[in-house]
């Protein structure tokens, strides 16, 4: 066995240098209990924090519980929002604007948290209240943006202000709300001031158009514009080639395409009505008007005076104008007619209504008398300026009085005319003098003409025919004997009916065609009810009704076909005679 040193060890070997295997003695460590101890306190510690963290968690949810319920059940009042509004936060809870006395804790951070919640609320909702109220006087043009811009930012900084003393995030988050919110209002408030102001410049644009058209509508009534610098005479639509580019110019200047079609298109309208009216106010003067086949010949050619360069390019580019121009003449020339027509239709009126008391008066006059002639003379006047309202011939029937009462039978007829409007002028009454009306029967039938109340009128005498015996048919003559017994009947029944109007005015009543028919219809039942009635009306029952070839009831109604069924038999003729005067004295 050998000893080997190397490097510091000691080494044990065998027989030929086999290093041989050592004993290593094991090594005490003294530290291990110690160690061992450090551990379980280590332990120990992780428990303990881990319980004090569930406790300070349990107890911080529970404080934050509570301040939330606090501020729930304690809402800011009107007067602590307001007074946030202006930084004074103290009265809040929560230690909210206190500089000392209350120490952090989460039940003041929930208390203030909850605070800020319901700030932010109430801010938000102030803030979109001024927002709608600036969007309205944005619409109603009382706010520009400027204005607009300045207003939401005093507005949003100062609400802020009073929020970050409460919750500086709150404040952020508020801040970033409203200025998405009054994005949208400033921009509404910029869009509606550039429309706006297109609206303006479009405004004044459209003023000096209208401008425009009134002078060049001026121009076109001369025919012609003459250049007051140099003397230099144009034609009108030399002239409008002017005022065609200025226009164009201005509309491009706005920015508007469409705009400048627009007025463009009006422009053209406007000078083709400016050219129209101008020549037709030269061709409706007295000059142009006395002849119109004449003028209508001058239109044709383009020769109308001063406005024949004007019309002559209207036949030249515009042809449909010129058919304008023409019937605009035509209009013209047919209400001059009737104008003139309707003033001498007023004139006859006049003249007419002055004609009827001058003629009652002069009939009641004394023949002869100087009130008489002088009355004459008046109607003669009126006759010399419109004979068609008063013939010559009635000063004649003044002088020289006819005799008879003229055609009953044409008046009758001439009556019924008027009522159904066949017979509307005097000339027409006039004119039945040629068949024996006296000037006295047409002079009643003017005044029934130019009453009113014709229709009354109407009804009255179409009740007394028919209470007569007279047949009425509308749009038919009559033809009826004026001494026959329905036309006597006739003639007492009116003079009734006088009589009774006249008693009804003097009793302040206003008559009317019912009250005065249902009078006469009374006299009647009187004279029906008569021993002598009662017996005339048995005699037509008894005796004439029951005739074979009249084989019924009789009555003032069916007299007339009872005459035209008698033909020319005499002895028929005798009943019928007779019959007519049973129906008087029944006083049918």
């Amino acid at each position: 066995m050998a000893t080997r040193l190397t490097e510091g060890q000691v080494q044990l070997r065998g027989a030929g240098g086999v290093p041989m295997q050592q004993v290593v003695p094991t090594e005490v460590d003294y530290m291990t209990a110690a160690r061992a101890e450090v551990n379980v306190s280590n332990v120990y510690a992780q428990i303990l924090d881990r319980m004090a963290t569930t406790i300070n968690k349990y107890s911080a949810d529970l404080r934050t519980k509570e301040g939330f319920e606090y501020a729930a059940n304690n809402p800011l009042t009107p007067e602590d929002i307001q007074l946030a509004k202006e930084g004074v936060t103290v009265g809040l809870g929560g230690g909210i604007g206190k500089n000392s006395g209350d120490l952090p804790s989460f039940f003041n951070a929930a208390v203030r948290k909850a605070r800020s919640l319901e700030l932010s609320s109430h801010f938000e909702i102030e803030g979109r209240n001024e927002l709608s109220k600036l969007l309205v006087d944005i619409e109603t043009g009382n706010a520009n943006s400027k204005q607009v811009e300045t207003k939401i930012a005093t507005m949003t900084n100062g609400l802020a202000k009073s929020l970050a003393s409460v919750d500086p995030e709150a404040a952020l988050k508020f801040t970033a709300t409203m200025k998405m919110h009054g994005s949208t209002v400033l921009d509404k408030a910029r869009q509606t001031e550039l429309t706006r102001a297109k609206n303006e410049r479009i405004a004044k644009f459209d003023l000096d158009f209208d401008n425009s058209v009134r002078l060049l509508e001026a121009t076109v009534q001369q025919g012609s514009y003459t250049d007051p610098r140099n003397g230099q005479q144009y034609s009108i639509d030399q002239l409008a080639d002017v005022y065609r580019k200025n226009i164009t110019n201005q509309a491009l200047l706005l920015g508007d395409a469409g705009l400048q079609k627009e007025y463009s298109t009006k422009f053209e309208t406007a000078l083709r009505t400016a050219k129209i009216n101008a020549v037709t106010r030269e061709i409706t003067g007295d000059a142009y008007m006395a002849d119109p086949m004449k003028t209508l010949a001058k239109i044709r050619s383009g020769d109308v005076g001063k406005m024949s360069p004007v019309l002559q390019q209207m036949i030249a580019t515009d042809f449909d104008s010129v058919a304008k121009v023409t019937a605009n003449f035509m209009v013209a020339v047919n209400n001059r007619e009737a104008i003139e027509k309707q003033q001498k239709a007023d004139g006859k009126a006049a003249d007419l209504k002055q004609f009827l008391p001058l003629y009652d008066q002069a009939l009641q006059a004394p023949e002869g008398s100087a009130q008489r002639k002088n009355l004459t003379n008046q109607i003669a006047a009126i006759a010399m300026r419109n004979p068609d309202v008063v013939p010559l011939g009635v000063l004649k029937d003044l002088r020289d009085p006819p005799k008879g009462e003229g055609n009953s039978a044409a008046e009758f007829n001439l009556l019924r005319g008027i009522y159904e409007g066949r017979i509307t002028s005097p000339d027409q009454i006039w004119s039945m003098t040629r068949q024996g009306l006296s000037t006295k029967q047409a002079v009643a039938a003017l005044k029934l003409l130019n009453r009113e109340d014709k229709q009354d009128q109407n009804e009255l005498d179409n009740g007394i025919s028919k209470r007569a015996g007279i047949p009425v048919v509308p749009g038919s003559v009559t033809v009826i004997d004026p001494k026959g017994a329905e036309f006597k009947r006739r003639q007492e029944l009116l003079a009734q009916s006088k009589d009774i109007e006249a008693q009804m005015i003097r009793e302040g009543k206003v008559p009317t065609p019912r009250m005065i028919l249902e009078k006469i219809d009374e006299g009647i039942a009187k004279q029906r009810n008569s021993e002598g009635a009662k017996a005339a009306r048995k005699q037509l029952d008894d005796v004439y009704g029951k005739k074979p070839w009249i084989n019924g009831t009789i009555t003032r109604q069916n007299l007339p076909a009872l005459k035209q069924k008698a033909g020319n038999d005499i002895n028929k003729q005798r009943e019928v005679t007779r019959i007519e005067q049973l129906l008087n004295q029944a006083g049918e």
